[in-house]
């Protein structure tokens, strides 16, 4: 059965609320104790030994560790343990300066993360184990749970106590095995991200669908104008941002959505996406377009077709290269970053003129399945049917006159 994570609102009495925030104190207390000992051990002796043997001698003496469950404190080991693999890799290649992993903050709420055991899910009722060994003698803590109405899921595989700092909510996250509607298609789609358009859509009867992101942009642009007046991280900005994201989040749900929809309706039973991971990082765009390609949420989006995909039967993967894919034409697989003209037209010498995320989508559609929707066996490349949609509040609506950039030819 498809996994999908299900974000659902935490409904407890003040006196709960504050035996959870307790425990993800004590979450973030043992991070910070056993980063302070490895890092003394490393003054002492030149050495950092993360080894799950030692961690356990260390975890014996920090009292914070009989603060919550006892597998939590051993996944909260763990997070240490990848926390120096991480650093020791960007040593390894030169990227850090620094001498250990950060500590997390004063008053910082860690998540508290359970696997398989020391959760009970009963409807809408969790009860969570905090352990034997707790000061106050709670032993265990019951809330309810509210989350979309139209998902239905068999059983819960990992649950997870999160602090929202912007709405000042405590959320639960449950990894669930959903029972997925039966898909027969054989269609095959691909998926190319950005700014200005979401989404470029290529599907493999040669259509393009394009999902205008001009609406996100200009939401972001508001509120980030609003917030330059206000103080940083008071009661109003915070309120603002979390404004913000509520309605970003709720603009990729109706284009998400959307297009799922066209793909059960064309049959489609695979979505490729590009693999997003390293490309912002490996590319300098200039301060101000790099601070704007970290901002854009694409991880939020890839989650969201996934989660959608696997209630409908599509597999969703997005571990396509992207590289070189919005420079290289389609038709001739020339690379040539001049041909990307002015207004998001790509235009190449061999003749073929396509929108840049219309040529980016069929490269990344072509990647992944060693085939193009719009190449024919004579070598003649066929022009692509492109549909452009606007985002709304209440859904999405194509435009009534189409733009000339829009279409593509050989």
């Amino acid at each position: 059965m498809p996994l999908i994570t299900l974000k659902t609102q935490i409904h407890a009495d003040p006196q709960t609320e504050v035996v959870l925030k307790d425990a993800m104190l004590c979450a973030t207390k043992v991070y910070n104790g056993l980063l302070w000992h490895l890092r003394k051990e490393y003054e002492e002796t030149g050495k950092v030994n993360i080894s799950r043997k030692n961690l356990n001698r260390i975890l014996k003496e920090l009292p914070r560790a009989k603060g919550y469950y006892s597998m939590s404190v051993q996944l909260t080991r763990d997070e240490v343990r990848e926390a120096y693999k991480s650093f020791f890799a960007l040593k390894k290649k030169g990227v850090t300066q620094h001498e250990a992993p950060g500590f997390r903050r004063k008053g910082y709420l860690s998540p508290l993360k359970y696997v398989q055991s020391g959760f009970k899910v009963e409807g809408d009722k969790v009860t969570l184990s905090l352990g034997t060994s707790r000061e106050d003698g709670i032993k265990q803590i019951s809330f309810r749970i509210s989350h979309r109405p139209d998902i239905e899921y068999e059983r819960v595989r990992e649950l997870s106590i999160t602090y929202d700092k912007v709405s000042g909510r405590i959320e639960a996250r449950l990894v669930v095995e959903v029972k997925a509607r039966e898909n027969n298609g054989t269609g095959r789609a691909a998926v190319d991200l950005g700014e200005t358009v979401l989404m470029a859509c290529a599907f493999d009867d040669g259509t393009v669908m394009l999902y205008s992101g001009r609406h996100i942009k200009a939401i972001r642009r508001y509120w980030q104008k609003v917030r330059a007046s206000l103080k940083q991280n008071s009661r109003r900005w915070k309120g603002i941002t979390h404004r913000e994201r509520r309605q970003v989040e709720h603009l990729l749900h109706i284009a998400t959505s959307h297009f799922i929809a066209e793909c059960v309706r064309r049959g489609v039973k695979e979505i490729a996406i590009g693999d997003l991971n390293g490309i912002r990082e490996s590319v300098d765009y200039g301060d101000r377009l790099n601070q704007r390609l970290h901002a854009w949420p694409y991880r939020k989006v890839i989650n969201m077709l996934k989660y959608k995909g696997a209630l409908v039967g599509i597999t969703v993967r997005d571990d396509i290269s992207e590289e070189r894919t919005s420079i290289t034409c389609h038709a001739c697989c020339r690379v040539k970053s001049s041909n990307r003209r002015h207004r998001g037209l790509y235009a190449c010498c061999c003749g073929w003129r396509a929108q840049a995320d219309v040529n980016g989508a069929l490269n990344i559609y072509e990647r992944a399945y060693k085939v193009s929707p719009v190449k024919g066996s004579s070598g003649r490349v066929a022009r692509p049917a492109v549909v452009s949609y606007h985002l709304g509040w209440h859904g999405v609506a194509e435009p009534k006159r189409r733009d000339k950039t829009l279409c593509a030819s050989a």
